[in-house]
């Protein structure tokens, strides 16, 4: 039996419904509702729908409001629940977005840091799309996908859900102990990264260990490891009473992280000399 297609009224209606104002719309999961890009152009030829870029769109909104037709967090809303990519809000992005940031730069993140979990990514990475709406102006912000930190086994831990505007749905995010090891991992061989990065983690006194000890045994990244447990015993946290670093893959070999620094045995590492000689 040939199927039937819905009326175009019904498909209308059901975008409405599916689809929150904010929110960016790609075509692909426009075809998978039965609106084809035919369609599509007709929504935007009736003042329904703005082109974004080639194969996203979003509604239009109301021409008195103040506020964009999207945001940041309505592409990557539409990658994590309508496009199905496994990424999360990770790094510095996740910090700034809990309050545990030091600061932020004069009008806000110019990049939003991106992290595949441990489900199966695309290896053609973000859809064409994402930055297609920033080079167009939509979005200010730029969008960079960092490679996974973790191994499959890890699962979605240290990742919840944010609020946001748009109805129920939330924005997955790492949680503080899985954003700080994404910061870490990026720490380069000057001086002031390694600074930004102690700075950041001074906010980790609340850490969970449970969830430390899975994220650690899980990273794949023998300098970020390194790094932690270097800082959070430097800190002398209490959560680091949990922590069994005897599970804690760290390697054997120096790893030269800052230019110049002074060596510390404990965790084959060079730091800045200054902060490896003073107490925090």
């Amino acid at each position: 039996m040939k199927k039937v297609k819905p009326p175009v009224q019904n498909l209308l209606q059901q975008l409405q419904r599916d689809l929150p104002a904010g929110v960016v719309a790609p075509s692909r999961w426009l075809s998978s509702l039965g609106i084809s890009p035919q369609l599509a152009r007709k929504y935007v030829a009736n003042g329904w729908l703005v082109p974004l870029a080639y194969g996203a769109y979003a509604w239009r909104g109301r021409t008195d409001s103040a506020l964009p037709v999207v945001d940041w967090q309505g592409v990557v809303l539409s990658l994590q629940r309508l496009e199905g990519q496994a990424v999360h809000v990770g790094g510095l992005s996740a910090l700034n977005l809990q309050g545990l940031a030091h600061y932020l730069p004069l009008g806000g993140e110019a990049h939003i840091q991106l992290w595949p979990h441990a489900k199966i990514f695309s290896r053609a990475g973000l859809p064409r799309w994402v930055a297609q709406v920033t080079e167009k102006g939509f979005v200010p912000q730029a969008f960079v996908l960092n490679k996974a930190l973790f191994g499959a086994e890890c699962g979605e831990a240290g990742l919840h859900e944010l609020p946001t505007r748009v109805r129920e749905w939330g924005l997955l995010v790492s949680a503080p102990e899985r954003a700080i090891l994404e910061v870490l991992c990026q720490v380069g061989e000057d001086e002031a990264s390694f600074t930004h990065a102690v700075e950041l983690f001074e906010g980790m006194t609340t850490g969970r260990p449970p969830v430390v000890q899975q994220l650690l045994e899980q990273c794949s990244s023998i300098k970020t490891k390194r790094l932690f447990l270097y800082l959070a015993s430097r800190l002398d946290y209490p959560w680091l009473k949990g922590i069994d670093a005897s599970r804690v893959d760290l390697g054997s070999s120096i790893m030269p992280i800052t230019k110049g620094g002074r060596f510390n045995k404990q965790f084959n590492i060079t730091v800045p000399r200054g902060l490896d000689a003073q107490s925090f």
